[in-house]
Order: C-alpha cells, then sequence, then structure tokens
C-alpha cells in the first residue's frame, strides 16, 4: 500500500502501533490509537450488546476499554504473539468488563474524563439493524470487524483515485466491488462519459477489484503475526459477512 501510505506507515501494525506507545506520553498514546478506535469500537460495541448489556453500559464499557488500552501498565501486557489482533481485542475487552463487574461500581468513562466519545443514539440505532437469528455476540463481531476493513479499503481506494483525478471513475465502477455485474451497454456509456474506450473502462474495474482486494489483504496484515495467515484471515472474516 506504499502508494497510498507511504513505505513507512505501510510497515506499522495494529500491534506494533500498541506495543510502540510504551514508554510514551498519555497525548502521544491517545493520538497513536485514537485511529483504532475509530475503525472498531463499533464491534466492540455490537458484541457486548449482544451479550447482553445495556446501550449505556456497553457505550460506557467500549469507552472505558480503550481509556484503559492507553494505561502504560496495560500496554506492558499486550504481545503480538496472542495471535491476531481482531482475537486479541474481543477477549481484551471480555476480561476488562468481567472485572468492571466484579467491582460492582458504576463506570466512570476514562477515569472520569472522556478520551473518546461515541454517539450513543446512532450506535444503538445501528445495532438495532443488526442480524438476530443464529449470530452470536462473536459472529456479530467478526461480520462488524469485515465491514470495518472494507470501509477502510473503500475509502483508501477513493482517496487514491481522488489524488489521480478519477475520482468519476471510481464512482462509476465502485458497484463492481459489491458484486454488481456491468452490461456491455453500461461499459459503452461509462466510457462516453469518461471519453475512455469501453475496453479502457473493463481493463480499470479488473485493476479496480484486484487492488480493492489487495487493500483488505493489506488491512488485514496488520492485524496479524503471522503474514502468511493474512488470506485465512480474510477469508475468514469475508464468510463472516455471510454468517
Amino acid at each position: 500500500m506504499s502508494d497510498m501510505r507511504g513505505d513507512q506507515e505501510f510497515h506499522t501494525t495494529q500491534w506494533s502501533l500498541v506495543v510502540s506507545s510504551r514508554g510514551a506520553d498519555s497525548s502521544i498514546r491517545r493520538k497513536s490509537l485514537g485511529e483504532l478506535y475509530e475503525s472498531y469500537w463499533y464491534p466492540l460495541f455490537a458484541y457486548l450488546r449482544r451479550k447482553g448489556h445495556l446501550p449505556d453500559d456497553a457505550a460506557d464499557y467500549v469507552q472505558a476499554f480503550f481509556a484503559e488500552l492507553i494505561d502504560k501498565e496495560f500496554l506492558d501486557t499486550v504481545s503480538p504473539d496472542k495471535g491476531r489482533f481482531r482475537w486479541f481485542l474481543m477477549s481484551a475487552v471480555k476480561r476488562f468488563v468481567s472485572k468492571q463487574l466484579e467491582k460492582q461500581q458504576a463506570l466512570k468513562r476514562g477515569g472520569g474524563q472522556e478520551i473518546f466519545s461515541i454517539d450513543r443514539g446512532d450506535a444503538e440505532k445501528r445495532y438495532q439493524l443488526e442480524p438476530v437469528d443464529g449470530w452470536t455476540a462473536e459472529k456479530l463481531f467478526d461480520r462488524r470487524w469485515a465491514l470495518a476493513v472494507l470501509q477502510q479499503a473503500l475509502a483508501e481506494l477513493k482517496l487514491s483515485f481522488a489524488d489521480r483525478g478519477k475520482s468519476q471513475l471510481f464512482a462509476e465502477l465502485q458497484p463492481t466491488l459489491g458484486g454488481v455485474r456491468i452490461s456491455q451497454q453500461r461499459y459503452e456509456e461509462i466510457a462516453e462519459r469518461l471519453k475512455m474506450t469501453p475496453g479502457a473502462v473493463k481493463v480499470a474495474a479488473l485493476r479496480l477489484r484486484e487492488k480493492y482486494r489487495q487493500t483488505m489483504q493489506e488491512i488485514v496484515q496488520q492485524t496479524m503475526v503471522d503474514s502468511e495467515a493474512v488470506d485465512d484471515e480474510l477469508d475468514e472474516l469475508l464468510s463472516a459477512l455471510r454468517g
């Protein structure tokens, strides 16, 4: 992903992002982990809601969990040998909530300071639209994690096309990433609008799909220790979308 992120950023994994935050002051740790929060707070919220926690409690737990993730003592226990970052986060938040319940005290978000915020109304609206029958908390978490990966990949591709002045081409071809088939007539219409040949549009659609898969692989790779297991992880996530 060096053409979109830069070589240095490409080599930064979610594990190394967390581990490298050790020893830094709280403001640096907060900035480093902010991107993780933006991408993955909702899968954790949905997981806790499906576990039976009330909306406000689930939101409080997620916010406080990420606040503790910033804590130096907590980061000292984090190790990449724990495997996939997805599994680590789910098991870590499960242990965190268990400890909070054992304390039997009201949870104060981030020690009284709301370090990370959640639009609780919007979060609950999203949760109410989630599938129910046969969907355990773990399956729902994996589904939402997968969707987060897809959304990140789409955002990066959209930015890449915009940087090259090809936003319209991306908008025309984006439906193919969701499995929509484009007819020959449609290719010709797109070609006419963009002053391209139908053949060139077809090639662009093929390359976009290939780049989409590649971008998803690179995003997944950031959450892995074993790079050889990236395809397996991606296949599991895509399978999670189908339930």
